[in-house]
């Protein structure tokens, strides 16, 4: 008789860098990303530099329950340790919004709604019902869509395809997110093509918001010097720390329509 084989179950990961002595930040990377990558390591060391003992969450690629395999490892781990902030990155951004912590949190880009444009806003519910977890679907990301600065190499590194069972359990996700706080701030490009832009618009207040000049990965973008300033400053003094509408481009909000 011939045994199916079981399916691997996905598994988070944390490293941590800096001084065990500075204010502890939560980093929740974005799908596909790993700490190693020359542009998240660039970021990562940067905020070590300033001060903070990060921890630096890798996440799975390809699971399929979203509170059991991304969001509860992630609680279990900060419940252990005494977090001072949150920073989060797209997919890491939608974790991090589920942990709905009792600290402040930066959002980067975060994937709150999907970017579907023409025939793929009728294939996406279809191909999200298929029972598998099988890669099947082009993940459509891109080095130019992410960032001028993204090695090709970092961009073969994360799996080209997601399987319907990753799909269905995000979208899940995004529909269920807890309600905006007050004193969180959302950094986003407002020509992001890898996460709906209308949804974050939707979302977040627009004094909450902080438009960048770059990419899906700020910190892979040519501007990022610029715009890790404004993060720091955020980090630091929170919502206060940034204008109201203050823009890098021509974009003061992005469109509140539904995705």
């Amino acid at each position: 008789m011939r045994l199916r084989p079981r399916r691997r179950r996905p598994t988070v990961r944390v490293t941590q860098h800096g001084d065990p002595l500075d204010d502890d930040l939560l980093f929740v990377l974005g799908w596909g990303n790993k700490p190693d990558h020359r542009s998240v390591e660039w970021l990562i060391d940067h905020l070590t530099h300033a001060g903070y003992h990060v921890h630096a969450v890798e996440l799975p690629t390809n699971g399929w329950d979203f509170d059991s395999q991304y969001v509860d490892p992630v609680r279990a781990y900060v419940l252990d340790r005494d977090i001072d902030l949150v920073l989060s990155h797209s997919t890491g951004g939608l974790v991090g919004a589920h942990l709905d912590l009792a600290v402040r949190h930066v959002f980067l880009s975060p994937w709150w709604g999907m970017a579907l444009d023409g025939f793929d806003k009728v294939l996406f519910p279809l191909i999200r019902r298929l029972p598998t977890t099988r890669r099947l679907v082009p993940s459509g990301i891109t080095r130019e869509s992410l960032g001028e600065l993204k090695l090709a190499a970092e961009v073969a590194d994360a799996p080209d395809r997601v399987s319907p069972a990753f799909l269905r359990t995000i979208r899940e996700a995004q529909q269920t997110l807890p309600p905006f706080t007050s004193r969180n701030v959302v950094f986003y490009s407002p020509t992001d093509s890898v996460v709906g832009v209308r949804t974050i618009g939707e979302r977040t207040p627009a004094s909450n918001l902080v438009p960048y000049d770059g990419g899906h990965e700020f910190f892979a973008s040519e501007a990022r010097e610029r715009t890790l300033s404004k993060v720091l400053d955020v980090l630091d003094a929170g919502v206060e720390a940034v204008r109201p509408g203050a823009a890098d481009g021509e974009h003061s909000e992005p469109p509140r329509s539904a995705d």
